[in-house]
């Protein structure tokens, strides 16, 4: 059925699905931030990035945030019709009642009046004519200063005009309620394309460099910038035709990735194309809208799109890196607490109370107790081996669903456990289920058996095929999943606190969340913490989750936080939090109740529904953010500023600004502007001539200086947006504090001869005794040279075996070494495979006396190729070739290093395995490239390498396997002669991309 219907069809459906009733990332700004009224019928961005809305009780300008109102002028009612932003930074109003006014400097004149008082609906600006539309009088132009005001609608058939528009060509165009005319000469004339349109009455125009757009009362049209309709094939909706639910329309705007926005009386539609078919969403109220109809559009210079309806103020669209799912779209509670895709593409929401909610991506259908489903509080979801859905309940056990239908699994099968926390299938087909009263295993017969060694409450489990590591209320717990039989052991370098949920990233670290002491990060044996004083926005973690990326997010009590990590998973480059104003409905996350999508998005489950966020749709702002000052204040006031100033500039602040000594504590305002998320700017300042440097980067659109001495001084303000773009040039204001007249050059002088004749005879005195210390010092500094010669030398005899020879020489003479690049060399990364395992079982003298034994065999291998080491990092030996004296043979020098690695493990393995040891295979990878090398710092010197080069080495040794020398195609390519290979092909690593690889079988002949 699904072929026979066709693609129109299909692109119907495609409509329809997006019109359901998910919550959407619109922010609607009303009352509550200031807008003068909630009912809006004009749109504007001013040539500084403030917004402008013309409302039923007047204008009123905003950053992005909060509104302020602007004085109307003139008399009659302060209904706004129209707006419109001109170049040159005047605001031109329309309103109601005929009258036209403009803003300009902070200050707001009436110009003109319409004849017979009817509304302004539109404004376009010319070079030479401010141009205005009128519903009732037609059309109206006057100069730029409000002079030589006149009607000009010669041609027209109607007096009744809805829009006015300037062309990409510069033409005016006009729709009226009989089609759309264009100004020839002194003349307005119909266009040809107004018999093809769907209604004679134009209600609203939209001129972009692809055509033009005319909405209509039963429709809209595409022109083209020759005002002849755009081809069919090149239409957004093309040959697929899709039924709009309201075909009339109010406003009308083509975005700049070529997405139409319509406006309706009965909600806004988005239309799109999604590989290749169009498709429609209709946003109401349901979804987020302040009120169904919508009366004007505009997208902003950062691309969010702003709506302005009838009676809900305006709201903001930003993209759709946020849904929302909540009781509104058909869950039984909105208290999500656990999130679970299965292999057929259907997404299961668990809830406390409302049962278990599934989404095919049209329809929700709730589980409950009618399903056999007979408690509805499900604390976790997952699956078994044969592919069934599994839920766990707080009071009612575990319960598998097969088809509509669940039903209870029961106790004979070897779950005693009423209180259910966790469920999770590992890569060998096993199901683990955690409880209050521990973990239960099935093998993958359908029957559970209960892990002994542990008897606390299992909150979540973590395995990665042959450890499994598992949080409790009482502290992490490691069961060795090789070893028979199954026995838990505490995990002793965790604290024995609460434990939440736990991740495992690729190098190995563990990410643990907490009960309330923040997250924890654990690696080999070492331990490291996190909590609100890194910058968490709460310690108790309920949710760990690793992006695409391996960045780490937590689910807390107060939003969500990420980590991101640089690419070895190391070091935490950035923090950031995410909470209501960035997009999540619900700040308070439920246990456990994440989930990282087949697509990479991420879903989060908290106490207001479940969030899912995607970042390939997050906008970006591509554009840095202008930047005002606002306000200027002097103790906390707003003065006379006439005695110390010369005037006030444009921004309404004093010019030439010339203090007083004590009128010395001065405030600033100011703000940068981003409409899309004006939440996210922050701000950096300095006050020269008093700061010693910038501020931390903050939120605070305000700071105060106070007691600020005599002198010249400049403030300064820079901004960013949230996309991290920085304005390059700082906004600036200059004002100086002139002294008190005892610090002026004359009463100084006069002080300063009267001093002079005193401290004259002092210094006779003291110059005899300065000549018998001196002498006395000279004696003393012979004797110490001595002993420091003594010193240096033992001294230069160390930093000779920490230091590679030249740079050791070059740190004596000249107290640094510089960091220098070397465009040629190779670096050779190692470690263990299953370090983190054995390592656990063994103590820890005797793990550092066996790491000892091979890095020192890795030492001398070093010296006999002609390698260079740099460090050891747990497991871990790094080594390269090529520095820091160059070598043409520096690729074939690692090879050699790695093959003579490969045997000395293996000889010592072989002599392990005959004592029935433990062994320790190795992995190896090779990359050449270049790299940066040098000592930096002041402290405890060591000498490393950077660069893309390394962190490729280490991609490779990760992608390599054990007792392997794994090496990459630059590598390959210089060795090719010398050694026999295993291709491997393309494979991706994180953040490179596809990376050909090979392993090395063995070289090829001796060298000559």
């Amino acid at each position: 059925m699904r072929c026979a219907l066709g693609p129109p069809l299909l692109a119907f459906l495609l409509g329809s699905l997006a019109t359901a009733a998910q919550q959407y990332d619109l922010r609607t700004l009303s009352l509550e931030e200031g807008l003068p009224s909630a009912a809006v019928s004009a749109l504007c961005e001013d040539a500084e990035g403030f917004l402008w809305v013309g409302t039923a009780q007047g204008a009123a300008r905003s950053e992005g945030s909060h509104f302020e109102s602007i004085g109307g002028a003139g008399s009659g009612p302060d209904r706004i019709t129209a707006i419109h932003a001109a170049p040159d930074g005047r605001v031109w109003i329309g309103r109601e009642n005929g009258t036209t006014a403009v803003w300009e400097g902070g200050d707001l004149s009436s110009m003109q009046r319409a004849a017979d008082g009817h509304p302004v609906t539109d404004f376009v600006i010319t070079d030479e004519w401010i141009w205005w539309a009128t519903a009732g009088s037609g059309i109206m132009r006057c100069k730029p200063d409000g002079s030589a005001a006149q009607e000009f609608g010669v041609g027209l058939a109607t007096l009744q005009v809805n829009a006015l528009v300037r062309s990409v060509r510069g033409a005016l165009i006009a729709g009226t309620d009989s089609g759309v005319y264009i100004l020839q000469g002194d003349r307005w004339n119909p266009i040809a394309a107004n018999a093809l349109l769907p209604d004679i009455r134009v209600s609203a125009l939209f001129a972009d460099s692809l055509g033009l757009l005319v909405g209509t009362s039963n429709g809209y049209m595409e022109l083209n910038t020759h005002l002849d309709p755009t081809p069919l094939v090149d239409r957004m909706l093309g040959i697929y035709p899709l039924a709009r639910p309201d075909p009339r329309i109010t406003a009308l705007i083509r975005a700049r990735n070529g997405d139409l926005w319509l406006g309706t009386p009965t909600g806004l539609q988005h239309l799109s194309r999604s590989r290749g078919f169009p498709r429609l969403r209709t946003i109401r109220e349901k979804n987020g809208l302040g009120h169904d109809h919508v009366r004007c559009l505009m997208e902003d210079r950062s691309g969010a799109v702003w709506v302005g309806t009838a009676f809900g103020g305006v709201a903001r669209f930003t993209g759709d890196a946020f849904m929302h799912f909540t009781d509104r779209d058909g869950l039984a509670s909105r208290t999500v607490t656990a999130i679970h895709r299965t292999p057929d593409d259907l997404l299961y929401l668990a809830t406390a109370g409302g049962g278990v909610a599934r989404w095919n991506g049209e329809i929700v259908t709730v589980f409950g107790p009618g399903s056999g489903l007979t408690d509805p509080t499900v604390q976790c979801l997952g699956e078994d081996v044969q592919g069934f859905l599994l839920a766990g309940t707080e009071g009612s056990g575990l319960f598998r669903g097969r088809g509509d239908r669940f039903e209870r699994i029961p106790a004979s099968k070897g779950i005693d456990a009423l209180d259910i926390r966790c469920i999770q299938l590992d890569r060998e087909g096993r199901s683990w289920v955690g409880t209050d009263r521990g973990l239960y295993a099935d093998p993958g017969d359908g029957r559970y058996m209960r892990i002994a060694g542990l008897d606390h409450p299992v909150n979540n489990v973590e395995c990665n095929g042959d450890t499994l590591w598992a949080t409790t209320d009482r502290g992490l717990f490691l069961l060795p999943t090789r070893t028979l039989p199954w026995r838990f052991r505490q995990q002793l370098q965790v604290p024995t606190v609460g434990l939440t949920d736990l991740a495992r990233d690729t190098p190995g670290n563990l990410w643990i969340g907490t009960e309330g002491h923040g997250l924890y990060r654990l690696h080999l044996n070492h331990l490291d913490s996190f909590n609100v004083g890194h910058g968490l926005s709460s310690n108790s973690v309920e949710q760990v989750l690793l992006d695409a990326l391996e960045n780490v997010w937590l689910g807390t009590r107060r939003g969500i936080d990420m980590l991101e990590l640089d690419v070895m998973q190391e070091q935490v480059l950035d923090l950031k939090h995410y909470g209501a104003d960035e997009g999540f409905i619900g700040i308070e996350c439920v246990r456990n109740a994440c989930l990282l999508d087949r697509d990479s998005a991420m879903w989060f489950g908290t106490v207001r529904g479940a969030t899912r966020y995607d970042p390939r749709w997050l906008l970006e702002d591509p554009r840095e953010p202008l930047v005002h000052l606002t306000d200027l204040r002097l103790f906390y006031e707003h003065p006379d500023w006439k005695p110390w100033c010369s005037g006030t500039d444009r921004r309404g602040l004093p010019s030439d600004l010339a203090l007083p000594y004590n009128k010395n504590h001065l405030t600033f305002a100011f703000t940068g502007i981003s409409l899309a998320y004006p939440e996210k700017v922050r701000y950096r300042y300095i006050l020269d001539g008093y700061d010693p440097d910038w501020s931390p980067i903050t939120a605070t659109d305000r700071v105060t200086y106070s007691n600020i001495p005599p002198g010249e001084y400049v403030f300064k303000v820079l901004a960013r947006n949230g996309s991290g773009i920085w304005t390059e040039q700082p906004v600036t204001y200059a004002f100086t504090i002139a002294p008190p007249f005892w610090q002026t050059g004359t009463f100084r002088a006069a002080s300063g001869s009267t001093l002079l004749l005193g401290f004259f005879g002092f210094v006779r005195l003291r110059t005899r005794r300065l000549r018998l210390d001196r002498e006395r010092l000279e004696r003393t500094v012979r004797e110490r040279t001595r002993e420091l010669a003594a010193e240096k030398e033992r001294s230069d005899g160390l930093l000779r075996n920490i230091l590679p020879a030249s740079t050791a020489e070059e740190l004596k003479e000249r107290g640094a070494a510089k960091a220098r690049r070397y465009e040629r060399c190779t670096v050779l990364f190692s470690d263990f495979k299953g370090f983190s395992t054995f390592s656990s079982n063994m103590d820890s003298d005797l793990l550092v006396a066996e790491l000892d034994h091979y890095f020192r065999l890795f030492d001398r291998l070093c010296d006999a190729h002609h390698m260079e080491k740099i460090k050891t990092i747990g497991d871990a030996y790094m080594c390269a070739s090529g520095i820091p004296e160059p070598s043409a043979t520096h690729a074939l020098d690692a090879v050699r290093m790695g093959m003579a690695m490969l045997e000395a493990v293996e000889k010592s393995n072989t002599e392990r395995r005959a004592k029935g040891l433990q062994e320790w295979p190795v992995r190896i990878g090779i990359h050449s490239g270049p790299v940066v090398a040098g000592v930096v710092g002041e402290k405890k010197f060591a000498y490393d390498i950077w660069g893309d080069t390394v962190n490729l080495a280490s991609r490779m040794e990760t992608h390599g396997a054990a007792g392997r020398l794994n090496i990459s195609g630059p590598v390959y390519a210089q060795v090719m002669d010398h050694v026999e290979v295993e291709p491997r092909g393309p494979i991706k690593v994180k953040g490179k991309g596809e990376v050909q690889m090979y392993f090395v079988v063995g070289l090829k002949a001796p060298d000559m």
